[in-house]
């Protein structure tokens, strides 16, 4: 059995965000069960020595998601495709879970195809207009398609909230349910999401829970499953 594997057989995995402006090693909580970096809040962002060498260092250290967010789907800066492949490939090379979102993988399948599988495909909604659960229903097909090891939601509509946590309920793909609000957050956790991304060195998106607070609500999700519920 993989680490994740492991991991996701007691979900949700606690996933501390860490958005790095340098390339920069630092220890984390020990609460923190995976950590994301978040690389698009470097300034020129490229795949230079030092880049890879500090995503080796958190590969040695913990399980790690590498994810160079589009700036239409929350990202710091903008990032060149060819940067952002590059840095994605060799984080999958060196045991890393790379972060892609759906609609880029759609958008170039024979680029990211390869990356895509075992990884996480993500989906960020950020317009009122928009229902992320039909986007998710759709979504998840290709992740299915892509053999994704993850498949991760995050809306700001508190509307969409419920209908997204049926899809925790999917048997053949795991299902990361992220809302902005933070108290739906804490339910998401509660009710099994795959993963939580919860903050420990400065936020990396609204409504973040710290890594104390999450940890607090998992044990109180672990506390609670030890009772009858019939």
């Amino acid at each position: 059995m993989s680490t994740w594997d492991k991991l996701l057989a007691s979900k949700p995995v606690l996933v501390c965000a860490v958005p790095l402006k340098k390339p920069s090693f630092y220890y984390l909580p020990t609460s923190c069960e995976a950590v994301e970096l978040r690389l698009d809040y470097m300034d020129n962002l490229g795949l230079t020595q030092e880049v890879k060498r500090v995503i080796e260092d958190y590969v040695s250290h913990y399980p790690t998601i590498v994810t160079v967010r589009e700036r239409e789907e929350g990202g710091g800066r903008a990032v060149s495709p060819e940067v952002k492949y590059g840095i994605l490939e060799f984080s999958k090379g060196v045991g890393a879970v790379p972060d892609v979102e759906v609609d880029l993988l759609v958008k170039y399948p024979d680029m990211y195809g390869d990356v895509a599988e075992g990884s996480i495909l993500s989906r960020h909604v950020f317009s009122r207009d928009v229902s992320a659960y039909d986007l998710a229903v759709k979504d998840l097909d290709t992740a299915r398609r892509f053999k994704a090891l993850i498949y991760k939601v995050f809306s700001i509509n508190d509307n969409d909230f419920l209908n997204l946590l049926r899809l925790l309920n999917v048997s053949d793909i795991n299902v990361a349910v992220i809302p902005r609000n933070p108290t739906y957050r804490a339910i998401s956790i509660m009710m099994g999401s795959a993963l939580m991304y919860c903050s420990v060195r400065g936020k990396t998106g609204p409504g973040q829970l710290s890594i104390g607070l999450c940890n607090k609500v998992k044990l109180l999700k672990n506390s609670l499953s030890m009772f009858n519920r019939e």
